[in-house]
């Protein structure tokens, strides 16, 4: 009897599988290439849907960055096109929430409070952004301020103080609350408030802007006593 090696036996083994496949081929023909068809159908639909995801993305911040250079420059009714038309052609885009952003704050230069309100909720209803988030909601108080509902201002001032990572938006915001705290003579939590801002602010004339302040009510409170 023949002796067979470990490189025979390896062989003889690869040759078994190949031979295992061309028979499984020829009783599978059929649905070997509609599965072949099929791969090939969804990779070509991923590509597809890469492509577009990026040309997507790329159209929408230029058409983005066009508006808010508009927007810079005075041209409101020309930006307002631009964040319009991202916002209908490139929903779901990080720029299309963005837009949305700019459209409100156009609408309160306008002086359209509702308008205004409905976008900057609609804005922060959406995903959460940590550069305009904060803004959004502060965009919020000042249509309610600017409307007279005060307590609705105060809420969403200090919504928009707490989100602000950086100490300029939330020195401006925590003013915009000490200002309402002294106009409904809430005068030890607008103390604490402009305490606050030279705590954290170094900006010379918010600075200069909340020692007067307190200036005032301290000799506010030794004249009522």
């Amino acid at each position: 009897m023949a002796k067979h090696s470990k490189k025979d036996l390896k062989h003889d083994e690869f040759k078994e599988t190949i031979e295992n496949i061309i028979i499984f081929y020829e009783h599978h023909k059929k649905n070997v290439v509609w599965i072949a068809i099929g791969i090939l159908a969804l990779l070509i639909l991923f590509f597809a849907y890469r492509n577009n995801k990026i040309t997507r993305f790329e159209k929408s911040k230029e058409t983005y960055n066009i508006g808010v250079i508009l927007y810079n420059n005075g041209n409101f009714e020309q930006a307002q096109e631009k964040f319009k038309m991202v916002v209908d052609n490139y929903w779901g885009t990080i720029f299309a929430n963005r837009s949305t952003y700019m459209l409100a704050g156009i609408s309160y230069k306008q002086g359209n409070l509702d308008e205004a309100l409905e976008k900057f909720q609609s804005f922060v209803n959406g995903k959460y952004d940590e550069f305009f988030t904060p803004s959004a909601y502060e965009g919020i108080g000042q249509c309610y301020d600017q409307k007279g509902n005060l307590e609705k201002a105060i809420e969403n001032y200090e919504i928009a103080a707490s989100k602000f990572k950086d100490n300029i938006g939330k020195a401006n915001c925590l003013m915009s609350l000490a200002r309402l705290y002294l106009a409904m003579q809430r005068i030890d939590e607008a103390e604490k408030i402009l305490q606050e801002i030279l705590d954290i602010s170094e900006d010379l004339e918010i600075r200069r802007e909340a020692k007067q302040k307190l200036k005032l009510m301290q000799v506010q409170k030794e004249f009522d006593e």
